[in-house]
């Protein structure tokens, strides 16, 4: 009886201490950015962790990245969760994304869950891919509308 009783404690405390490792658990990887115009002006990485901020255009998290190869390579730390990653290359040197008169982007531009076809959504849900224990790389490509 004894030897149960102790194999319980061990299995409860062992699977206790398993859920405690990850629960708020963070994971480092990698964000590739690729299709850069090579020296059509500097990218910028943004990650929004919810609808608000997205909305907003107000990033979490934000880098600015060279434009010397046809792909960069950004390290990101993020709890859990689901994010949407975006980036854009500033053509014209303003730090921001231009848009022609019909709200249509102007230069190089990309986003989670978008493959260049169409015009991506503005919609948080329909963009985000989850981080995990088994994100490693993420790819964003850069298009032009």
């Amino acid at each position: 009886m004894k030897k149960i009783m102790l194999l319980f404690i061990f299995v409860f405390l062992f699977y206790f201490y398993g859920f405690a490792q990850t629960t708020g658990s963070e994971r480092t990887f990698t964000v590739e950015v690729t299709n850069i115009a090579v020296n059509g002006g500097k990218v910028y990485l943004a990650i929004f962790a919810n609808a608000e901020e997205f909305k907003k255009e107000d990033p979490r998290i934000a880098f600015e990245l060279p434009d010397t190869r046809a792909s960069a390579v950004q390290e990101v730390t993020l709890p859990y969760g689901d994010y949407v990653v975006s980036a854009f290359q500033d053509a014209n040197g303003n730090k921001q994304l231009d848009y022609n008169f019909l709200g249509v982007p102007k230069e190089l531009v990309g986003i989670s869950n978008y493959e260049g076809r169409g015009l991506p959504s503005k919609n948080f849900d329909k963009q985000k891919i989850p981080v995990n224990a088994s994100t490693t790389r993420i790819i964003i490509g850069l298009y032009r509308f």
